[in-house]
């Protein structure tokens, strides 16, 4: 008997976005029970791409809309409703290359597809029409199907999404959100509301490296280890240049003009920190697509402040998640952008304060409502950054209460986690139509 434990993640998963993996990395915990485990997923790739245990498939196999960025404006929303409409039909089209139904050249997808014992939709803002058929094909071949960690509601569209929405939720073993106005935006189309719960990220449950691993790392920069033997507190840092984060600061300002401002708008609170506290700035790179990576944004930051090269570094390597999260850990503060660097915070209790704005619920509801640290997230869409670098001092100097509240609401979500795996793992199995 083959012991592999097969997932298939059945949605766009960009893992050079390393909160994207840690994703990943997090459900392959939650339900491995401890048996080696295969994850399958969707991205930009020619060709079936093996990355460890990971095997990625062409996104264009399965896909019209998901990951599809070509798409804006008036297409994108006739492309849906195309698909929309072909689904009430009963009309599958690429979906069906999860199945024996679809063309040869997928063999290897729907091999995956058979062995999976999971078949997941809805990880991180991903929920679409495709969705909704892809639980169909699922939930009628008898495989553990649902929606995990979504952060997607129904939006604009109910016109021709509401039926397709209500079906999923309906054949669904689980839907499970990660942040409240997704899960109240999709209620309103549901019949059995109670189904649709909140849960952790999953992201949540993947563990650090250990503590030594970490180290080692940071041990290679001659800065770091000066910045240790002084005594100085080491405060990581997560910048970004795109996502909704990005969008929502100064949105009356474009390009060049825009990258400076907010780049300006983070260095004022470095400087700040390092010199009312003596800090030592570490930049880490939690995604490095091509389009907006975060060293880039870095060095913008970094041409804008007055601290010279003896407090910063920026750690330039393609670091994975769980390396990452184990680096947060060995800090003592947080600057964060990036949600999933502050989920990272959460989990290994380093304090930290967010940067987002009042637009961003995705922020607000995972980082701020469901771990209660709200006071610790700044808008910077109503603060200047003067007002911002004040309220980030206060916060690093009310480190060590705050580490200790963290502690506590680690637990909880732990707690949570653990309930979600096990509902998930007794979802009862649906059995093929014949």
């Amino acid at each position: 008997m083959n012991r592999t434990l097969h997932i298939l993640v059945a949605d766009y998963v960009p893992i050079a976005n390393k909160g994207e993996e840690a994703i990943m990395r997090g459900i392959e915990e939650m339900l491995s029970d401890r048996r080696p485990v295969a994850l399958g997923l969707f991205g930009d790739v020619a060709k079936l791409t093996q990355t460890g245990n990971i095997t990625i498939f062409p996104k264009d196999w399965i896909f019209r809309f998901e990951g599809n960025a070509a798409l804006s404006g008036w297409r994108r929303i006739l492309v849906q409703v195309a698909i929309a409409s072909q689904l009430k039909l009963g009309v599958y089209s690429k979906l069906k290359n999860l199945t024996r139904a679809g063309t040869v050249r997928c063999r290897a997808l729907q091999d995956f597809f058979d062995r999976a014992e999971y078949v997941l939709v809805g990880h991180d803002g991903v929920f679409c029409v495709e969705s909704c058929g892809i639980i169909h094909l699922a939930k009628k071949h008898g495989k553990r199907t649902g929606i995990l960690g979504a952060s997607t509601g129904i939006g604009a569209g109910r016109f021709y999404k509401a039926g397709l929405y209500r079906r999923a939720l309906e054949e669904s073993d689980f839907c499970i959100f990660r942040e409240r106005h997704s899960c109240e935006s999709m209620r309103q189309v549901c019949h059995q509301p109670e189904k649709l719960m909140l849960g952790p990220d999953p992201a949540f449950a993947m563990d650090p490296v250990a503590p030594d691993e970490a180290a080692e790392i940071l041990g290679q920069y001659e800065s770091y280890c000066r910045a240790r033997y002084a005594s100085r507190p080491v405060v990581a840092v997560t910048v970004l240049e795109k996502g909704r984060v990005y969008a929502g600061f100064r949105p009356d300002l474009q390009g060049q003009d825009k990258c400076q401002a907010h780049a300006r708008y983070v260095a004022t609170i470095l400087d700040t920190l390092i010199a009312k506290s003596g800090a030592f700035v570490v930049f880490l790179p939690h995604s490095v697509e091509d389009d907006g990576s975060d060293i880039v944004a870095a060095q913008h930051v970094t041409e804008q402040m007055d601290a010279g090269p003896n407090d910063t570094m920026i750690l330039e390597e393609d670091c994975g998640p769980r390396l990452l999260k184990g680096i947060i850990g060995a800090c003592d503060f947080v600057v964060g952008e990036r949600t999933h660097s502050l989920i990272g915070s959460v989990s290994v209790g380093t304090p930290f304060v967010a940067l987002t704005n009042r637009r961003d619920t995705r922020t607000h509801g995972i980082i701020g409502e469901m771990c209660r640290c709200e006071h610790q997230i700044l808008d910077m869409d109503v603060t200047d950054e003067r007002a911002a670098a004040r309220r980030a001092l206060e916060l690093l100097g009310s480190r060590a209460s705050i580490r200790e509240s963290l502690s506590q609401i680690n637990r909880d979500l732990s707690k949570q986690l653990r309930q979600i795996a096990r509902l998930i793992k007794n979802a009862a199995e649906s059995r093929p139509d014949r």
